[in-house]
């Protein structure tokens, strides 16, 4: 925190010196207490304003500061980890140890926004699926449900498989890990050529699905499952699961920092499950 006050105080553009200006009202556990329940109860500025005794101004420019120090923290919990290696003795139950993703499992979710009142953003943020207005993120998670990256956000009207491709996130995922994904990613082995890729296959015209195709879908759709339990967990969060109100300007620190905390409670799970 002290190290995001020093940069955006001594920014080029602010005039005062550093210590000039107005002191923060509440101190940093209250204005993080704030933030923290802006987000997971995602009540109105003039609500937390009352309650905290302060200006609604200051609850939103207090979420904000907050919000962007949380995600820095954040980001760190959302990583790929090392490469394995292979030899010096190791056997393959220490690799995989070592190593415990076996796969990359890829969605997406949409979040209600308010109509954008440009025209044309409108028709940017109109979602055909969810025939609203929308905002676009992406995640990426193991099959034991740990966040490994989320995707900027986009508008809703931008197609699953192209967000994820414009987001860069498929190129940071590991060569060694198999990606799957659902229907509406077909294709998507074009872009990870030298990755295992399985996503559900398609009934066609005339060309109904076969017995082991389906077989094959189910078992796809069981180890998916996976991902959408993660996304459930994050929209207990409301200012992820309500009608976004905010400035979409906080959308990414907000999912980040999201991801972050179900992250932890998962790693929490899964070490009392091994001990």
């Amino acid at each position: 925190w002290e190290e995001a006050e020093r940069e955006r105080l001594s920014r080029p553009d602010r005039q005062r010196a550093i210590g000039a200006g107005r002191s923060y009202k509440l101190d940093l556990a209250t204005r993080l207490l704030m933030t923290m329940m802006w987000v997971r109860l995602y009540l109105t500025t003039e609500a937390l304003g009352a309650l905290f005794g302060v200006h609604k101004a200051t609850v939103s420019r207090n979420g904000r500061r907050i919000l962007a120090v949380l995600r820095r923290v954040s980001e760190g919990e959302l990583e790929w980890p090392d490469p394995p290696e292979w030899g010096e003795g190791k056997n393959l139950m220490e690799a995989k140890a070592a190593y415990p993703d076996l796969f990359a499992i890829l969605d997406g979710t949409e979040q209600p926004i308010r109509r954008p009142q440009d025209p044309q953003r409108q028709r940017a943020f109109y979602s055909g699926k969810k025939k609203r207005h929308t905002v676009k993120k992406g995640l990426v998670v193991n099959e034991k449900g740990v966040i490994r990256a989320v995707t900027p956000s986009t508008p809703g009207s931008v197609h699953d498989l192209r967000h994820f491709r414009e987001s860069g996130v498929l190129a940071r995922i590991p060569r060694e890990v198999g990606v799957l994904a659902d229907a509406g990613f077909d294709g998507l082995h074009h872009d990870l050529p030298e990755h295992s890729v399985a996503t559900p296959h398609k009934a066609r015209r005339n060309h109904p699905l076969k017995e082991d195709q389906k077989l094959i879908n189910r078992e796809l759709a069981r180890i998916r499952i996976v991902v959408e339990n993660v996304l459930a967990q994050m929209k207990h969060f409301r200012a992820l699961s309500e009608r976004f109100r905010h400035s979409l300007a906080i959308h990414d620190d907000l999912f980040v920092v999201v991801a972050a905390i179900v992250n932890r409670r998962t790693r929490q799970r899964l070490a009392a499950a091994a001990a």
